[in-house]
């Protein structure tokens, strides 16, 4: 694939998101990082105070519990969602386009949150996980990859 100069490429999952620009030109480019956030996974001691609450049913003696939130999903959205407006507060007039690797989950709920500036410029996503990787490998990657479908 070739990936024009100033390209923005995002990549991330729920815990980790690094946000990069090809400094380098189309034949030969060179990803630099221009932010990088983590997102760690407390405990589940430390995100529940309680245990859930009880339903009791008015006709018989049975009780059920009734909080069904997970609150690792939600910190696991709102973590991309801030990813998402990262990616938008870096892109300028002059950003010829981004591309987005997530794992596609993430990706499904990054795509919630795509404003129009980033919608327009989107050269493709790759459903896939890069998030381990180092930069270098992460650029080799996308240098060697197909040119997925845009959605």
């Amino acid at each position: 694939m070739i990936l024009p100069k100033d390209v923005l490429v995002l990549v991330a999952d729920g815990g980790r998101m690094m946000l990069m620009r090809n400094d380098g030109d189309a034949v030969s480019p060179k990803l630099a990082v221009i932010e990088h956030r983590d997102n760690p996974a407390p405990a589940n001691r430390d995100l529940f105070a309680d245990a859930p609450g009880r339903a009791f049913e008015s006709h018989s003696p049975a009780r059920s519990a009734y909080d069904n939130r997970d609150p690792h999903a939600e910190r696991e959205r709102a973590f991309l969602a801030s990813a998402s407006a990262a990616l938008e507060s870096h892109v300028t007039k002059d950003t010829p386009g981004i591309i987005i690797a997530a794992d596609p989950v993430s990706l499904g709920h990054l795509r919630q949150h795509y404003p129009q500036d980033i919608t327009k410029l989107l050269l493709t996503e790759f459903d896939k996980d890069l998030t381990a990787m180092t930069v270098g490998d992460i650029t080799d990657y996308l240098a060697l990859a197909e040119f997925p479908a845009a959605r």
